[in-house]
């Protein structure tokens, strides 16, 4: 659940080529927003999560940085938790103390809905939005009651987005349970530089690991 908008959604998304149909009455700037977050352009951002479990009462928060390039690289750093794919290869690694973990796998051991592009373009190609508000240079949009039933976790989506540059500042993700995710993105860069290093993952010394690959 912590990564419900990233890694595992049950939820971070984002991409569709042009609003149509029944998204037609969304505001101009989910266009720009779609045409940004394209998975062509390479990106990188700093983010805070905060995750409020409803049931459990209980609240936590952590930052993160997330670094996204075309075919399926990505990068994902939040916490003590790394994910990590080079389009051939994928690393989640987690560290308890002076114990790390890392879990291997192949192309074909990756479920592929759950890679962050795949994730932000669930909410953008699947969820049509509305006007909530305009505060100040931001344009707060969310999904409406149809299109959320389009993704079985969420029940309500909201974005705050750069009314200039339809660069997503938050996105808040309630699902079916009444838990919160919600994220601030910031330092949010188009088109980054991104090293091609950033994609492969060095194992530390003495970590435990589980080779997942074509077994």
């Amino acid at each position: 659940m912590v990564m419900h908008a990233f890694l595992n959604f049950r939820v971070w998304a984002l991409v569709a080529l042009m609003c149509g149909g029944a998204f037609c009455q969304e505001p101009a700037i989910m266009k720009t927003v779609r045409r940004l977050y394209n998975g062509q352009t390479p990106l990188e951002a700093r983010f805070d999560l905060h995750i409020l479990w409803k049931v459990r009462e209980k609240e936590e928060s952590k930052t993160g940085k997330i670094v996204l390039a075309p075919g399926d690289k990505f990068r994902v750093e939040l916490g003590a938790s790394t994910w990590v794919c080079n389009g051939r290869t994928y690393w989640e690694a987690s560290r308890d103390g002076n114990a790390v973990q890392v879990v291997i796998k192949g192309p074909s051991e990756i479920d592929r809905s759950t890679l962050p592009l795949q994730v932000v373009q669930t909410y953008l190609k699947n969820h049509g939005y509305t006007l909530k508000e305009t505060l100040g240079p931001l344009t707060i949009v969310a999904c409406t009651a149809d299109s959320a039933s389009k993704t079985p976790d969420a029940e309500r989506v909201e974005l705050s987005v750069d009314s200039k540059t339809g660069i997503i500042k938050t996105l808040l993700v309630v699902d079916k349970n009444g838990n919160e995710s919600a994220y601030r993105f910031k330092k949010t860069e188009f088109p980054a530089n991104i090293p091609a290093s950033a994609f492969d993952y060095a194992i530390p010394k003495g970590a435990s690991i589980l080779d997942m690959r074509n077994q």
